[in-house]
């Protein structure tokens, strides 16, 4: 009866260390790719629609190649819609939004992007937020949530994000 009860003792505790076992692997995959978006590069504008004489608006199409840590290579192409009409840190300066699309083999992952471009010594600066879009991101960026800072220095063309970002399957906020 002893030797019964051991043997369950031992075969209980074997148990539970393969569950906590299984339960840090579970805890650690997929890949988390660090959550975070740390990244500076270079925009080039490719289209520009200026009504700004007549709406106070002007849009802006950019594009850009660069590295995303964790998933490789990617392209950009942003959106940008300024609103001249409004002064929010002086003469010059303008209220922003845009719709940021990364391409990665992976999918797609999206950022709405706000803020407001002031005039600088150094020129233009625009200092924004943003926010990942889980809906409209797909594959491996489908439901992913985050946000974080945008930076462009718009004369020499140079875009910083730094922030949050959580894949839906990710198991670290």
């Amino acid at each position: 009866m002893r030797r019964t009860f051991r043997l369950a003792l031992v075969g209980c505790v074997a148990a539970v260390i393969a569950g906590a076992a299984a339960i840090g692997v579970f805890a650690t995959s997929p890949p988390d790719h660090a959550n975070r978006i740390n990244v500076t590069f270079h925009e080039t504008p490719v289209v520009i629609t200026n009504h700004v004489a007549d709406l106070g608006i002007r849009q802006i199409i950019g594009t850009s190649t660069w590295t995303l840590d964790g998933f490789g290579s990617v392209s950009d192409v942003t959106s940008v819609t300024q609103d001249t009409a409004v002064h929010p840190c002086g003469p010059g300066s303008s209220s922003e939004v845009a719709t940021r699309r990364i391409v990665s083999n992976e999918g797609i992952l999206a950022l709405r992007e706000g803020g407001i471009q002031c005039i600088t010594a150094s020129g233009p600066v625009f200092h924004g937020t943003y926010v990942v879009d889980g809906n409209a991101s797909t594959g491996v960026f489908a439901g992913a949530e985050g946000s974080g800072t945008v930076t462009v220095q718009l004369a020499i063309h140079t875009t910083t994000l730094s922030g949050r970002l959580k894949l839906a399957q990710s198991s670290v906020a």
